[in-house]
């Protein structure tokens, strides 16, 4: 406090957010807790959730700004950004060379941006021991929810349904240095002095400039979930008080789908945009969030979150550099000398895979084993050993994005499975056997459950029943007339809850990982889109009864019932018993 007190040049509380009209468009919001907590954010500044003093031997002062620049460039760039950053009005007037009492001070990078040969700065708070991201409170930053494609697929799907044969495009509007309009708090901008004019020594400081950092950035592991909660509330004001239906928003990224025919003259950057683009650009020109032209976008085909997006053809495709990138990145993961890697690392890959799961939604399951590995871990640094499940998963991942095309056909994902599927069949499952019946062609089938560790688990035979009539379907070459673009549409009826929730999640614990995959296999090799839907088990008699073996049962409700027995896939039970 002495430092601020004593040098109040150096510390500044400002957001070119309109504070009053942004808390006023929020006057019916349902939550007025969380209204009012990022009201109060944006007017004194972000409490980035961190305890300063997390353990006794955290100095009160820390100067770790040191770090070897990889290029004169890359140097010449972070001065300049600085002196940039003052006269926006986001960093201090510089001083130095050292450090005021109660400062903090880590290294500085220049990072590309993303598709771009520009350079960000980029504040490495998870540097060294007594790192500022050391203080904040992981468990409080997590959560912050990003509408990716498989949220807007449905939407876009809807709005072609409300359009039909209308041609479509897509917009996207960018907000300019998103974290940047947040302020933190004094206090806390004590914690983020940024330093350039770093030299070859760590020792000689004569040349280095100092500045504090009055806004949230690029490097901390709070700016994420702040920038979420003030872009939440703005996309909620788009979506409730404009009727933005349609509007999705991933970090800084609003995009959505219009009509070509729906154009509207945006007269400060003198230009046609789509009605709802403009719409949301005078919304941010009214609060004062900050944008640019060059990252206002639309066309036909556009780049959504990384992927290319055709809402005509109703495509969404993965670049073949990002492939590749992709590919390598988890090849290297998984075959790392001494086959460990630090949480960091596992968290990176998890990142880089569930963005990729926006046009590879079944490859789902290969993040099964990894997350169980990383449960319950918190240090950042500390090496995880990469056990044989997970090297297998991550093979799995590989060799199928390896063989795919890149690209997701939507088109054909909305459909009824009551009523639009081209085979149902009925699964059950006891502790004693597993029964499927295919009404339309009057069968049954029948599996006595043998001994094993998972006799007791009825959720296990549900789902491994499941899978059985999964592979009944394909090696009756049923779905012979399935292609990527049109596949075989599926429904299993079911009346155990866990096992609709893990076929419809995708997601499951390790001892059922391998039912995901084995389905996985069978609905990429042969196109075949699977729903699998609950049904009380009242309604589900027919496969009640083949599963406890009560044949004539079974015979009685379905007179021209055939019956004959099946085996489920033997990797399955294998690799669940390992």
């Amino acid at each position: 406090m002495k430092t601020i007190h004593e040098n109040p040049h150096l510390f500044h509380v400002s957001t070119p957010i309109n504070i009053d009209r942004f808390a006023s468009a929020l006057a019916i919001h349902p939550n007025r807790a969380f209204v009012a907590s990022v009201v109060r954010t944006l007017k004194i500044g972000l409490w980035p959730w961190a305890d300063t003093n997390p353990s006794s031997d955290f100095p009160e002062t820390w100067d770790n700004a040191w770090a070897k620049i990889p290029s004169t460039e890359e140097s010449q760039f972070i001065a300049a950004q600085c002196i940039e950053e003052v006269d926006k009005g986001q960093h201090s007037p510089a001083f130095g060379p050292h450090l005021l009492p109660g400062m903090y001070s880590t290294p500085n990078i220049a990072v590309p941006k993303p598709h771009s040969d520009d350079l960000r700065l980029v504040a490495n708070q998870s540097a060294g021991e007594y790192c500022q991201n050391n203080m904040v409170d992981k468990s409080q930053t997590k959560g912050a929810r990003l509408d990716s494609l498989l949220i807007f697929i449905p939407l876009l799907l809807m709005f072609s349904s409300l359009h039909p044969g209308k041609r479509l495009l897509l917009w996207k509007a960018d907000v300019m240095g998103a974290f940047r309009t947040i302020p933190v708090h004094p206090l806390w901008q004590l914690k983020q002095v940024v330093t350039s004019m770093v030299g070859e020594s760590k020792t000689d400081k004569t040349a280095w400039l100092r500045y504090v950092d009055w806004r949230a950035c690029f490097g901390s592991r709070a700016s994420p979930r702040a920038w979420a909660s003030v872009m939440g509330l703005v996309v909620w004001i788009a979506i409730c008080l404009l009727n933005m239906v349609f509007l999705c928003c991933y970090v800084d990224d609003c995009y959505s789908v219009g009509l070509v025919d729906d154009m509207t003259w945006y007269d400060p950057y003198e230009q046609f945009y789509l009605t709802d683009q403009v719409r949301l650009l005078r919304l941010w020109d009214w609060l004062g969030i900050p944008h640019k032209a060059k990252k206002q976008v639309w066309g036909e085909v556009l780049v959504i979150i990384g992927f290319l997006v055709d809402p005509n053809a109703m495509t969404a495709t993965l670049p073949d550099d990002s492939k590749s990138d992709l590919i390598r990145h988890v090849h290297q993961f998984a075959h790392v000398a001494r086959r460990r890697q630090t949480l960091h690392d596992f968290e990176q890959l998890t990142g880089w895979i569930n963005w990729s799961l926006n046009v590879y939604p079944l490859l789902k399951p290969a993040l099964s084993n990894i997350y169980a590995k990383m449960s319950g871990k918190e240090r950042s640094h500390a090496p995880i050993y990469l056990n044989k499940a997970i090297v297998q998963d991550l093979a799995w991942f590989e060799e199928h994005v390896e063989a795919s095309s890149g690209m997701f056909f939507f088109a054909n994902l909305d459909w009824n499975p009551f009523t639009e599927a081209n085979m149902v069949i009925f699964c059950d499952a006891s502790l004693t056997g597993m029964g499927f019946w295919v009404p339309e062609m009057d069968l049954g089938f029948t599996c006595a459950v043998a001994g094993d560790l998972m006799r007791d688990k009825i959720f296990f035979w549900e789902a491994l029943c499941v899978l059985g009539a999964l592979v009944w379907y394909e090696q009756s070459n049923l779905a012979f007339f399935a292609t990527p673009e049109c596949p075989a549409r599926l429904t299993i009826f079911t009346d155990n809850t866990n096992t609709v929730n893990i076929f419809d999640t995708l997601r499951a614990l390790p001892d059922y990982n391998p039912i995901l995959k084995a389905a996985v296999d069978i609905r990429i090799r042969s196109n075949i889109d699977l729903r699998v839907v609950h049904i009380s088990g009242e309604l589900n008699t027919v496969a009640d009864a083949l599963s406890r073996d009560y044949l004539d049962v079974a015979q009685s409700l379905v007179p021209n019932l055939y019956i004959d027995t099946f085996k489920p896939p033997r990797l399955t039970l294998g690799a669940t018993q390992k």
